[in-house]
């Protein structure tokens, strides 16, 4: 990629090139003039070596103030267009970047004030400064979009460094909570439950001891153990019962981690919407909303540009919707494929009805579903 060092260099050969044509048309000695042209393009050539070895703004300075004073000395109303690209070069690597193009316009107005060219001269020079300053715009504009590129690149990378310690983490906090929970549930039932059963088991084994010496006081404990024993069952239904989650918690809760996973993934918007009581929603219509999400969510990817995805989910009084769709404007007439039909098939089976929609808003599936 041609970067500013070899911008100004091939500037430099061409004015000296040009510098050739000039000095043909003048009464000047040729070889001299052949000489001193190579003698530039060395110069020239060294410079862009030193400047690439060392990456030292002083090399250009002292090349450029040195190769100025040779088209002094050569003869600066034959040198004129070299003379302007060397100033421009020097100016570029020593003023301020905000200042360049006020101070090279100063500059090049008191230059043309100073030194009055030939009509040729002149015309080559103002070519060479409208080209060179042009080029140079583009060159800081990539050289800029370059850096915000890799800039962009190094945060994404940092950002799916982050995203995978995120999942990790996510993953270690959900075995933490499962432990934790496990752990709850067994300190309840060993302290609660587990005290109420071996109370009884004394009671029994008890009441076993002293069967035939007083049948009496053996019934008394065995009713006392039996009594304790349906008290521990009560426990153990009421224990069960808190602890088990509403079933439409655990559907929505599935539903919404596909859809937060796809929307980190992929980079995608994703929606959901629920009206109505989702206690009425079955396991077996949460399974098949289950599996026709991730079918759909994969057909987004596949066969259309959608950057937006909702999932509907409406309980009325007698029956269920269920809707999703995308906002993608994919071409070509809608052909049902394997996907489309595991979907229609699977709600089927869950005893619902299937349709599909394609229009300029994007394409849906709506899933129905009596209760």
């Amino acid at each position: 990629m041609i970067d500013k060092p070899i911008l100004y260099y091939l500037t430099k050969i061409i004015t000296v090139i040009t510098s050739i044509l000039i000095i043909s048309k003048a009464n000047v000695d040729m070889v001299f003039s052949v000489i001193s042209t190579l003698s530039f393009a060395c110069v020239f050539t060294l410079e862009v070596w030193l400047y690439r070895l060392f990456s030292n703004k002083m090399v250009v300075v002292i090349t450029s103030l040195v190769s100025m004073s040779a088209c002094f000395f050569l003869g600066l109303d034959i040198l004129f267009p070299l003379f302007i690209v060397l100033l421009i070069h020097l100016l570029d690597v020593t003023i301020d970047p905000g200042m360049f193009y006020q101070i090279i316009g100063v500059s090049l107005l008191l230059l043309f004030f100073i030194f009055t060219p030939d009509n040729l001269a002149f015309a080559i020079s103002m070519i060479i400064i409208i080209l060179l300053l042009f080029s140079r715009i583009i060159l800081t504009k990539l050289s800029i979009y370059k850096t915000l590129n890799e800039n962009q690149n190094e945060t994404i990378s940092e950002l799916n460094k982050k995203l995978t310690d995120l999942k990790s983490l996510i993953k270690t906090l959900k075995y933490t909570t499962s432990i934790e929970e496990r752990n709850r549930i067994a300190a309840r039932i060993h302290d609660q439950i587990g005290h109420g059963i071996s109370g009884s088991i004394i009671m029994l084994e008890a009441a076993l001891l002293i069967m035939k010496d007083n049948q009496e006081k053996a019934t008394d404990n065995i009713k006392r153990a039996i009594t304790n024993l349906r008290d521990g069952v009560d426990e153990i239904r009421s224990a069960l019962k808190e602890e088990r989650a509403d079933r439409y918690l655990l559907g929505i809760n599935d539903i919404t981690a596909i859809l937060e996973e796809y929307k980190v993934s992929y980079n995608k918007t994703t929606f959901l919407h629920t009206t109505g009581d989702l206690d009425f929603i079955t396991m077996d219509i949460w399974a098949c909303i289950h599996d026709n999400l991730k079918e759909c969510l994969t057909n987004v990817l596949k066969h259309s540009n959608a950057s937006e995805f909702y999932l509907n989910i409406d309980v009325f009084k007698k029956i269920i919707k269920v809707e999703y769709k995308d906002n993608g404007k994919s071409s070509g007439d809608f052909v049902k494929g394997l996907g489309l039909e595991a979907i229609e098939e699977r709600t089927v089976q869950a005893k619902g009805r299937c349709f599909f929609t394609k229009g300029e808003n994007g394409f849906s599936v709506t899933n129905i579903f009596n209760y």
